[in-house]
Formats: structure tokens, C-alpha cells, sequence
């Protein structure tokens, strides 16, 4: 074939490059200076690598401006693959997920420094099933050693006619010396062990390893002076198989069956049964006669309606129900129902009943065993009542608790954890990943950073943090919890609880609200009655009148301060600061008209603007339209002024000419035109005219919504 054009083939390695199902990438050394750490150029990556760990292309970029943290470890593995001149596979976890990779490191050929191929595959999966397999094995490997029956894995040795003529064990559980009394069999043949071995042991071992089907026996071994029932079975994918054998020592069994032989077939159930209480019914299993066992139900030598003696009234029917099945069916009868004992307890049986057939397949009576589970089930119901409690528990003390399995990733939630996370019950299947996104965003990477921590240190994990719910609301939420760790320090478990802490967080936030306002209003307070007390003093003459105004000009300032209480920290609204001042100096409706949009005044302004009111009313009730037949009219307006809004209030009073008795400037109307412009940055006009006063107040609406502002 000829070769294709330079072109065209680095087209074609181009495409399949970036094709391969496996991320690759291929980097080339730097060259550095001295002291400088070294550094390595991407020259090519393909489609798989951006997309397992969600990157743009990378090519001509480098390894320490991509990957800081990483660049000096990699740089060691990819220097030695180099001048080794070996390719070399590696297997990493991942930094930030819980991931496990295959890293392929591959020399090439690349100028003169060459270059190294990275071929990276994603064996998690892999990774977990192995996991899953040891943890198989050592669930198996329990078992092995638990079962009561000897067990063990033999490979046949076969003669050149491909005869069995010994075995050489090479596994066996704990319970194998006891039922053969050969010790430390592993790796050792049965010959060497017990050199008179029956040759029919190797013979029958060796036809199932040939022919790969299993066999159930029982046999004689005179030379170990044993009898056994033997259940061997192939293991393998091709014969020659290797051979499992279950066994179980029935010497005992056997020396009664070989004198019982010709006894009764009741006999033989007799035997087999192994039990608290051993027995015989009838075949309609009403009348039962204890044959054997522990007195649990009194020594009943003679038979008797076991269901009316013995079974309470409330289990009488589902008694029934079970024996009625297992008659109709020919099947075992197998339940477990509560007894009123010999000692007058009541207690737990399971019962197990074998039928009898007769010739003609119709149960001629039942032989069967009961054990006294009392105990058991009191263990069962106890926790069962403990989960209760503690399920109950948890929601009455609005405690979330959770259990974390690191190694699976499987995720716990008790009910009231749904709904502090803002869902259902069961809504979802909780992960890692879906509790994260609930943390508020803020809280997200402290929060992590601390379960990180104490996954590492061993600590116990304390965070209170915020999360979002879908509605909008956001809780805060106090949580602790432990690391559980295995024997190799490494962390599996995780446990925790937590409570939301939100109406904690509120209150102690309007406590502090409360205090700092409190001490605000104070000093503000305290530097107003003092103003006022000063502005008030050289409008009297003597002390009685001067106290009758002082009171009348703090009842008002008390007045506002009772408004803003009702409302902490917003602003007060003028209509009814204006209409609850006329109705103190009892203004009756048809001598004053309000009209005006509605105006939110801040606490400030509604201090101001309550004393310029109050002494406004109080000058027409002693001199002007409310002490009189004449008429008031309250206007404000809105308007705007070097692009703010400001407020315009108008006082004017229509009212017969009255001489007043002093001409000079009073407290109100020093406070109109002179306290207006410096306490709220405004204007303010005082004027008497024949048909009465015409004051105004101008200033600037500031949205000061908190009577906390400082000022001056």
C-alpha cells in the first residue's frame, strides 16, 4: 500500500486521536532553569480527556499553569516513564470527588527531548466492585467459619487412567476438625494424612470433578471410624472441576437409626427433631401429645386440644388459619405464636410440624419440635421500641439526624432531616450532592471545608450554617456529628444530628435590634428635652406657665416616641401624626380639614414635625382659629428639588382678628424657622396675617428608616 501524503496522515491520526474512548493527552518536557521546578507542555488532548474533568482544549499550555497543586508529582512520574524509556500504569484517587483512575503513562517518540502519552480511564465502577467483592469474601469467609456443618474445597489427584486416587484439601472451615478429627488439612492430601483412606473417597470425588455433577451421599469411613452425610458438588468453569464438599459427622445418628431401623417412621422424625419441646398431633393437629423435650406446656402425657389450652383467644385464629393451610397444602406447618406456659407465663413458640403420609398420600398424624423464642422477640420488640422512641423523639425535639456511608456514598435521613432541607418525607433519595446544593452559597465551601476536616483530623464536625428552600426561605441550621473509621484510620461512616436554630438566630437578632435602639432613643431622647427645655425657657415669665408648656411639648415628644415604639425601626405615617395631635388638643372635625398624599416621615422628621404641630395647636387654641369659631387647613404636598423628593407642609388658619398680647418670637415659632433648617436641612416660614397664622414647613424626605441614625 503506499504511503499516504504527510497531510493526510496526521489528519488521519488527528481524527482517530480524538476519537479514542479513553481520555489521552500527550505532553512534552520544558526546558529549565537552573533553580526553576520543571514543567511540562500539553501538545495535544482529545475530545474524552476535555470531557472527563469538564476542560477546554489544552493544548500549548502548561502543566504548573493548569494544575499548581499537582504539577510536581506528575512531573516526577512523567520524567521517570521517560527516561526509563517504560510505560508504566498507575492508579490515583481523585483529589476533589470520590473517583478512581487508571493513568497510563507512555514514552514516544518527540524531537529530542520526547514526549509522554496519558491515557487516563475512569475505574470507579471497577474499583467499587472490587470492594464489593472483598466484602463478599468476607462475608463468605464468616459463613464459612460459622455453619455448624464441616465444609471444604478439594482438588482431586487422578492416576494416568484418569482415576481418582487422592485429594489434597485446599480449603476447610473451622467446623471441619470436628467432624473428621484431621488437623491443619490445608494444602496436605487425605492420604497423607490418613494413609488407609477407603479408595471409593478419591473414586467418587474424582467422577464429580470429571463429569461436573454433584452428588448427595451418605457413607461409612472405617478407617476414621465415622459415618457422614456428604454433599459434594463441583467448582470451576471446566473439568477438571475442583470439588466443594459439605459434610456433617452423623456417626451418632446412624449407630440410632441402624437399632431403630425397623421401628415406626415417627421414630426417625423423633430423631432428626432437635428442640425445646418435641411432639405428635393428630391429623387434624387439635391433639397433641409431647413426646420429648423441656415441660414448657406441663408434662401432657396424654393428648390434649393444645390450641384451647394453650394459645391465648386474640392468636386462636391465626393458629388456625396456618394449620388449616398446611393440612389443605401436605406441607410443613411453620409458626410462631405466644403460649401460656406450665409457670403460667405467657411466651413465644416457633413450632415446626412434619406430616406423616399415609399409602394413599393422606396425613396420618404430625411429628414436629418448638422452641422457646421468648427471648428473642423480647429483643426484637425492644428495638423496635427503641427506633420508635427515638423516630418519636427526634421529630418531638425537631432533631434531624443522618448517617453518611462514605464508602458507597449512601446517605440516611431521618424524617424531620427531610423537612429542614425543605422536603417531603421520602421525597427523594438523599446524596451528598443534593444536600450540598440546598447549602446556601455563602456557607457552601466553609461548610465542606469543615466536613473535610474532620473526616482528616478525627474531630467531631461542628458548623452552623444557612440552607435555601425551594420557597425561597432561608433556615439556619446547627449540626454535629462524628467519623466512624475502620482499622486502617481510613473514614466509612459518617453520623450526625442537627436542629434548626433559625428562630434563635431572629430572636437574638432583635434582642440586639431592641438594645441598640433603646440606647439610641435614649440619648436622643435626653438631647431633645434638653433643646426643647432650653428654647422653652425665655417665652415665660415665671415658672408655672414655663412648666405648663415644658409638660405639654414632652407629651408630645412622648406622644411620637409611643407611635415609633408601636412600629421599631420604621417611619411614621404624617396623616395620622397630624390628626392624633389635633384630637389631644381636642379639635373638633369641623374646625380643621387634612389633605394630602400619604407620607411616610422618618423618626427624626416625625419628632420635629410632632412639636411644630403641638405648638401650632396650642397657639390657636389661645389665640388663633381653635379658640374661636374660625377654621384650620392642614396641606402637604410633594414636590422634588435637586433630584430629591422633599415635602411641603402648609398651616394656615382663617379666624376674626384678635389682639394678641405679645409680639415676640415664642418657642413654636423659633422652632418653625429656626430648629426646621438645621435638624432636617430644610425651610421654614412663621408669618401673622389679619385672618390668622400661615406657617409652612419644607424639607427633604430621607429615608432614614430606623430611629438608630446618629446625628449631631
Amino acid at each position: 500500500m503506499p504511503d499516504l501524503p504527510q497531510p493526510t496522515a496526521e489528519s488521519l491520526f488527528s481524527t482517530v486521536f480524538k476519537a479514542l474512548p479513553d481520555a489521552v493527552c500527550v505532553l512534552e518536557p520544558l526546558e529549565v532553569v537552573e533553580d526553576q521546578e520543571s514543567d511540562w507542555r500539553y501538545l495535544s488532548t482529545n475530545t474524552a480527556f476535555c470531557k472527563l474533568f469538564k476542560l477546554d482544549d489544552l493544548t500549548g499550555q502548561r502543566l504548573r499553569d493548569r494544575f499548581p497543586r499537582h504539577a510536581t508529582q506528575w512531573s516526577e512520574h512523567f520524567a521517570r516513564a521517560l527516561a526509563n524509556s517504560t510505560s508504566e500504569t498507575l492508579v490515583q484517587e481523585g483529589s476533589d470527588q470520590p473517583l478512581v483512575y487508571e493513568i497510563a503513562l507512555t514514552p514516544i517518540d518527540h524531537g529530542q527531548r520526547g514526549a509522554i502519552m496519558v491515557r487516563i480511564r475512569d475505574i470507579t465502577s471497577e474499583h467499587v466492585a472490587r470492594a464489593g467483592r472483598r466484602e463478599a469474601d468476607a462475608r463468605y469467609k464468616l459463613l464459612f467459619d460459622a455453619i455448624d456443618e464441616g465444609f471444604c474445597i478439594i482438588e482431586v489427584v487422578f492416576d494416568d487412567e484418569g482415576k481418582g486416587v487422592d485429594y489434597r484439601f485446599l480449603e476447610a472451615n473451622d467446623a471441619f476438625v470436628g467432624h473428621t478429627g484431621l488437623i491443619d488439612p490445608i494444602g496436605r492430601t487425605m492420604r497423607a494424612m490418613q494413609p488407609d483412606i477407603e479408595d471409593h473417597w478419591p473414586a467418587t470425588y474424582g467422577a464429580i470433578a470429571m463429569s461436573g455433577v454433584a452428588k448427595r451421599f451418605e457413607s461409612e469411613s472405617s478407617a476414621m471410624g465415622r459415618w457422614f452425610d456428604v454433599f459434594a458438588f463441583p467448582i470451576g468453569e471446566q473439568a477438571p472441576y475442583q470439588v466443594g464438599i459439605l459434610f456433617e459427622n452423623i456417626g451418632p445418628r446412624k449407630t440410632m437409626e441402624i437399632a431403630l431401623r425397623h421401628s415406626e417412621g415417627r421414630l426417625q422424625s423423633l430423631i432428626e427433631a432437635t428442640s425445646d419441646l418435641i411432639f405428635r398431633m393428630n391429623p387434624q393437629g387439635t391433639e397433641m401429645e409431647q413426646v420429648g423435650g423441656r415441660d414448657l406446656l406441663g408434662n401432657r402425657g396424654a393428648p390434649g386440644n393444645w390450641i384451647e389450652d394453650f394459645v391465648p383467644e386474640s392468636d386462636r385464629a391465626m393458629v388456625e388459619a396456618a394449620l388449616a393451610e398446611a393440612i389443605r397444602n401436605r406441607q410443613p406447618l411453620k409458626i410462631e405464636h405466644r403460649v401460656l406456659t406450665a409457670d403460667g407465663i405467657l411466651s413465644w413458640l416457633s413450632s415446626r410440624a412434619i406430616p406423616v403420609l399415609g399409602e394413599d398420600g393422606e396425613i396420618t398424624e404430625w411429628f414436629g419440635m418448638a422452641t422457646d423464642i421468648t427471648a428473642r422477640r423480647q429483643v426484637e420488640q425492644q428495638l423496635s421500641h427503641g427506633a420508635e422512641m427515638l423516630r418519636v423523639a427526634s421529630e418531638i425535639g425537631k432533631v434531624g439526624l443522618w448517617d453518611w456511608n462514605v464508602e458507597t456514598g449512601e446517605l440516611t435521613w431521618s424524617d424531620e432531616h427531610f423537612r429542614m432541607e425543605g422536603y417531603e418525607p421520602g421525597e427523594i433519595v438523599p446524596t451528598y450532592e443534593i444536600w450540598s446544593e440546598r447549602v446556601h452559597p455563602d456557607d457552601r465551601s466553609p461548610t465542606e471545608a469543615k466536613i473535610r476536616e474532620a473526616m482528616e483530623s478525627g474531630c467531631e464536625y461542628v458548623n452552623e450554617y444557612r440552607v435555601c428552600h425551594p420557597t425561597g426561605e432561608v433556615r439556619w441550621l446547627s449540626a454535629r456529628g462524628r467519623f466512624l473509621f475502620d482499622d486502617d484510620g481510613k473514614p466509612v461512616r459518617m453520623l450526625g444530628a442537627m436542629v434548626d436554630t433559625t428562630q434563635r438566630r431572629r430572636e437574638e437578632e432583635w434582642q440586639r435590634l431592641l438594645v441598640a435602639e433603646l440606647q439610641h432613643r435614649v440619648r436622643n431622647l435626653i438631647g431633645m428635652v434638653r433643646s426643647v427645655a432650653r428654647l422653652s425657657a425665655p417665652s415665660h415669665r415665671n415658672v408655672s406657665d414655663y412648666v405648663d408648656h415644658l409638660i405639654g411639648r414632652l407629651q408630645a415628644m412622648g406622644r411620637t416616641q409611643s407611635t415609633l415604639t408601636r412600629s421599631p425601626g420604621r417611619n411614621v405615617d404624617l396623616a395620622e401624626l397630624v390628626r392624633e395631635e389635633l384630637l389631644v388638643h381636642a379639635a373638633q372635625p369641623h374646625q380643621y380639614h387634612l389633605d394630602g398624599p400619604p407620607i411616610a416621615l422618618s423618626p427624626h422628621a416625625a419628632e420635629i414635625v410632632t412639636l411644630a404641630v403641638h405648638e401650632l395647636a396650642t397657639n390657636s387654641i389661645k389665640y388663633g382659629a381653635l379658640g374661636d369659631t374660625g377654621y384650620i387647613r392642614i396641606v402637604w404636598t410633594t414636590l422634588e428639588k435637586n433630584g430629591k423628593p422633599w415635602m411641603n407642609l402648609r398651616w394656615q388658619e382663617t379666624s376674626p382678628q384678635r389682639k394678641t398680647k405679645f409680639n415676640r418670637k415664642g418657642f413654636g415659632r423659633r422652632l418653625i424657622e429656626e430648629r426646621v433648617p438645621y435638624e432636617l436641612q430644610g425651610e421654614g416660614r412663621f408669618d401673622i396675617h389679619d385672618t390668622g397664622v400661615l406657617a409652612q414647613l419644607e424639607f427633604p424626605l430621607t429615608d432614614s428608616g430606623s430611629i438608630l441614625e446618629t446625628r449631631s
